[in-house]
């Protein structure tokens, strides 16, 4: 894993992982996916020669709901080849228009019979990008997705393209409003088919809270074969409630924030409250805001965590604002 990759996965892992470790109830139930480690012969073949897809390590840190990530799938090769398919990593030049310099950056293209069916870029900065694809056996049997991340520090976009029908986008983390730089990739429900997870990024850094203190929910998606996509699960938002009585009755409500820091009182409640809000109990969550948050910009604090969550995509699937596009891309 890159240094870009781990120091997000640092910042971002732990809130996930408290969601997706009351989510798992299988975690010890072997992923059928290629990982990079057991497969350095594969960096090494010629770009032309097909790729074929091997179970990870049974020996993977089951206690670990994130010890398998996209980052772990990915090829060290710029061409690689399944059935009618291609991907191919290019390179190009393009111009910054806020420094006025011009920036080398990665992308790629998917191709079917010589020609581009799908292209994966948009995502760079000042000092370019990182692309990487592979392949992976994300919805069981022989079936074949294609895992595409375009990447800098602390923010990148990640794709799912089923190769084994007709080239369906199941995944999208744009379309979301999500962007890290690694996938979390874990059967939580045992049933040979793999979910995926990030986290909401929405509260980052927001007001006084720095960002090592923000909560960042977790989103665990789950495939739809209806849909055709991976979607938030909202079974796995309420695990994430099991021990939330326990966590309120540690809260003074009667605390005031020490030494004047606004941002450890804020998080602690606002963290509670968006468990409750994901889970679909946003009354009892602003109940509980209404309770324990006593600091007299209580009601501009409200207004302005609301026009955020009124705005994030997940929020507005899970409440029926947000309409589903079923249209296969």
């Amino acid at each position: 894993m890159n240094t870009f990759r781990q120091r997000a996965r640092q910042m971002w892992l732990p809130s996930v992982c408290v969601l997706l470790a009351l989510s798992a109830v299988a975690c010890a139930t072997p992923s059928r996916l290629a990982s990079r480690g057991s497969g350095q012969a594969v960096a090494n073949r010629s770009a032309g020669q097909l790729i074929e897809v091997s179970p990870s390590d049974a020996d993977a840190a089951s206690d670990d709901p994130c010890a398998e990530m996209f980052s772990n799938l990915f090829v060290e090769m710029d061409s690689i080849l399944y059935s009618k398919y291609e991907v191919v990593r290019l390179y190009k030049t393009v111009r910054d228009k806020e420094y006025g310099t011009n920036i080398e950056v990665t992308y790629a293209i998917l191709k079917s019979g010589g020609r581009t069916i799908k292209t994966f870029e948009g995502i760079y900065f000042g000092a370019g990008n990182q692309t990487d694809f592979g392949y992976a056996s994300l919805l069981g049997g022989d079936t074949r997705q294609l895992l595409v991340s375009q990447t800098i520090p602390r923010d990148g976009r990640h794709w799912i393209v089923d190769l084994s029908s007709d080239a369906t986008t199941l995944f999208d983390s744009k379309e979301w409003g999500l962007g890290q730089e690694d996938v979390c990739i874990h059967d939580f429900d045992g049933d040979g088919v793999q979910e995926i997870s990030l986290a909401i990024k929405s509260f980052w850094g927001f007001d006084a809270m720095s960002m090592a203190e923000s909560p960042m929910p977790g989103v665990v998606f789950k495939y739809d074969p209806n849909a055709r996509k991976y979607l938030p699960d909202k079974i796995a938002f309420t695990r994430g409630l099991t021990d939330i009585d326990e966590d309120i009755k540690k809260i003074d409500p009667d605390e005031v924030p020490r030494n004047g820091l606004k941002g450890p009182y804020l998080a602690i409640r606002l963290d509670v409250l968006l468990h409750y809000v994901y889970a679909g109990r946003e009354d009892d969550g602003w109940s509980f805001f209404d309770r324990t948050y006593k600091l007299p910009d209580k009601p501009e604090m409200s207004r302005a965590i609301k026009r955020i969550l009124n705005s994030e995509p997940v929020h507005s699937f899970i409440y029926g604002t947000r309409p589903l596009n079923r249209r296969a891309s």
